[in-house]
């Protein structure tokens, strides 16, 4: 009896001993857990100087839903990016008198690099 007591307590001293060591690995991983990224506001990336477009606040519809633009040039023609609820729908763009769906178009003024990083480019007497 004696004996059958001694090892149900060491069995319980080493699984409290075993969860003592994994508790703070466990709480370490998540702590390092990488938070969700906000969505982006896309009043604030239509306004923002590089992009250069005006955001245009639509009435709420009956259900409820608002329908915003994003209204910007690119190489003369005017495209406008729907969202509904705040939620990219679509792009158009004006083009023969209509306004016809299209694809989002690539910034000509943004560099696009590989990473997302900035070149660096060191100048004379920089340094």
């Amino acid at each position: 009896m004696i004996n059958a007591f001694a090892i149900a307590r060491g069995r319980r001293v080493a699984t409290l001993a075993a969860v003592c060591a994994v508790g703070p690995l466990l709480l370490c991983g998540i702590a390092r857990a990488d938070p969700v990224a906000p969505a982006p506001d896309p009043q604030t990336a239509c306004e923002a100087p590089d992009f250069g477009g005006v955001f245009v606040t639509g009435p709420a519809s009956p259900d409820g839903t608002t329908h915003d633009q994003c209204q910007y040039i690119v190489e003369g023609h005017f495209y406008y990016d729907n969202y509904d609820n705040g939620t990219y729908a679509g792009t158009l763009v004006y083009r023969d008198g209509a306004r016809v769906p299209t694809e989002r178009p690539v910034m000509p003024e943004m560099l696009q690099v590989p990473g997302g990083h900035l070149p660096v480019v060191p100048f004379p007497g920089q340094f």
